[in-house]
């Protein structure tokens, strides 16, 4: 056998070892058999970071397919959802069933032993990158970054392609930034190297930044006038409000740092049978596809909103680098930005 086929051979033989442990255990029972279960528990709690009208409509969607079963959610920021959790969980109140949150948010819940294995057969049509090899997370949607600006105050050809241009004069206090950049700042590390990355931002400092907590808030604010660049904006919401006509727009500075939620059945779920099929529904391609009609970018392959730049390049930051150095990196920001 020549290196060419072995090689093919371990391919298979993984891939299908890894289908054959989502047709293992409890977790893998028949979905009508699921669905009993989860109707006798009769309800399901989803925690979750994703915008409230988002998470309702997708919980009342998971309500119709199945009408005897209560859906209730929470939404909050990441931290705001993980820190509620945390303490819920420290006080022995077991209230939530599944939870979706960002990627650093996730591995604590793993390593923590917060969140539980379940391998639903629907993991098996998402990449590698995007599904848990245990089984304990699946990416739900991406959170693509692109640089927004207001279309009354901004022309398109003067807009900046590279992160370097934000350096230019001509910017300064005109641009703005989330109190909040957990993500970026080390993406840019992971892309540029971390001592070109500290010298950017250490220039970028001197451009005078608006900074809010809240980047839905900041593409308000950007859309009222306060500025006219917001840096670090979400494409889906950008593309909403074009959709809407408003006078935005965006350009993408590859490549574009992209987060990847996630979403997780609780080790402690009060109703685990019902936080399984709920997940289920979620990763589904009819899940997906309600997440990519309501203009999100679907992290299922093949399932993308109206308006998806299919050629603009992604980056998707090591998570478990980024966690490691998230304190270390939030201090740093905070001298620049926060601390003037």
């Amino acid at each position: 056998m020549n290196l060419c086929r072995a090689v093919a051979l371990v391919c298979v033989v993984g891939e299908l070892v890894f289908l054959a442990g989502l047709a293992n255990g409890a977790e893998a029972e028949d979905r009508k058999k699921l669905a009993e279960l989860a109707h006798k528990e009769g309800s399901v709690v989803f925690y979750t970071s994703m915008d409230a009208g988002d998470a309702r409509s997708l919980t009342q969607a998971f309500q119709k397919k199945y009408p005897g079963i209560k859906t209730d959610f929470y939404r909050a920021g990441r931290e705001a959802v993980f820190s509620r959790f945390a303490v819920e969980q420290k006080a022995g109140r077991y209230v939530t069933d599944v939870i979706s949150v960002g990627e650093f948010h996730t591995l604590e819940l793993k390593k923590q032993g917060l969140s539980t294995r379940y391998a639903s057969p629907e993991m098996a049509a998402f990449a590698p990158e995007f599904r848990d090899p245990q089984g304990y997370w699946t990416c739900v949607y991406l959170t693509v970054a692109v640089l927004a600006y207001n279309a009354r105050r901004v022309k398109a050809d003067e807009l900046p392609r590279r992160y370097e241009d934000l350096l230019q004069p001509k910017w300064k206090g005109r641009m703005a930034l989330d109190a909040n950049e957990e993500r970026w700042v080390p993406g840019l590390m992971q892309i540029m190297g971390r001592d070109k990355t500290v010298g950017f931002l250490k220039s970028l400092a001197q451009q005078d930044i608006y900074i809010r907590r809240g980047r839905s808030l900041l593409t308000q604010l950007l859309l009222a006038g306060e500025f006219d660049v917001q840096i670090v904006a979400y494409w889906h919401e950008v593309n909403r409000l074009m959709k809407d006509k408003a006078p935005i727009g965006w350009v993408g500075i590859e490549p574009a740092i992209t987060g990847a939620p996630q979403i997780s059945l609780i080790t402690k779920a009060p109703h685990p049978n019902a936080g399984r099929l709920f997940i289920d529904f979620v990763i589904s391609a009819e899940g997906q596809s309600l997440i990519a009609k309501l203009g999100r970018v679907a992290a299922r392959p093949g399932i993308k909103p109206e308006g998806y730049p299919e050629k603009l390049k992604l980056f998707l930051p090591n998570a478990e680098v980024v966690a490691g150095q998230l304190e270390e990196n939030h201090k740093l920001y905070e001298s620049l930005f926060l601390k003037k």
